[in-house]
């Protein structure tokens, strides 16, 4: 039989070890590439759930400068306040509106009715803008109006508003939904990949020290063999 070679025996070691070392890597780099894209994913429904408060607040606020731009019916500085307010948030509204589609028409996590429900916000808010700023030329060219006329008059707009702001609600809650569920993923993806990454290097500092072992124990032997070969030729 013949017997394996010391030097071939420590290269195979160091090839063997090399092979560990390139298992715990890849490891590690595929724990912790999927690592990342969870990370991606929080930080998409984390954005898209910041971005959903903002347009309900904004609706909100809206809703009540319309309110109290008609109360102040007979105080022109008044009104001018209140209509300058809501022109601000509008200005900045549809542009966020579409942002907020945008990001939910991508988003793998969010129902599909729930997608085209944000994709039809921005058309039931133009209705609702258009129909407030209808109403506020008509009081320009009647100062005369009551704030119940008024509401008479923006009450054909205003269906859109109880569907626009349950609408964002609902929204609002399946992302805030989606943004913790994907938080536990990457909570639990992390403590997976630290088990996985912790067992592979174990599993190779076990191994690495067996083949050790084994190495160091065959260079005995053969040190031992060659030292009794010698002792006998000199016999």
């Amino acid at each position: 039989m013949t017997e394996i070679s010391v030097k071939t025996k420590l290269w195979s070691l160091i090839a063997i070890m090399l092979l560990l070392i390139i298992s715990v890597g890849a490891v590690g780099f595929v724990t912790l590439e999927r690592g990342a894209t969870t990370l991606k994913e929080f930080v998409h429904e984390d954005e898209a759930q910041n971005l959903t408060n903002r347009v309900h607040l904004h609706i909100i606020q809206l809703r009540r400068f319309e309110k109290d731009f008609f109360l102040n019916i007979g105080n022109p500085e008044k009104q001018q306040d209140y209509l300058k307010k809501y022109q601000a948030i509008d200005a900045e509204l549809p542009q966020l509106l579409t942002k907020l589609a945008n990001l939910t028409r991508t988003d793998v996590h969010l129902a599909p009715g729930l997608q085209a429900t944000v994709a039809a916000l921005p058309a039931l808010y133009a209705d609702y803008r258009d129909g407030f700023y209808d109403t506020v030329r008509r009081l320009g060219n009647d100062p005369n109006l009551t704030p119940q006329q008024a509401n008479v008059l923006m009450a054909k707009f205003k269906a859109d508003i109880p569907v626009l702001e349950a609408d964002m609600a609902a929204v609002a809650e399946a992302v805030n939904r989606m943004e913790m569920s994907v938080s536990a993923q990457a909570v639990k993806r992390s403590r997976d990949a630290r088990m996985i990454i912790a067992l592979g290097v174990l599993v190779a500092l076990v191994l690495a020290a067996l083949l050790g072992a084994a190495l160091c124990r065959s260079i005995y032997r053969a040190i031992f063999r060659e030292g009794l070969r010698r002792m006998s030729h000199r016999m």
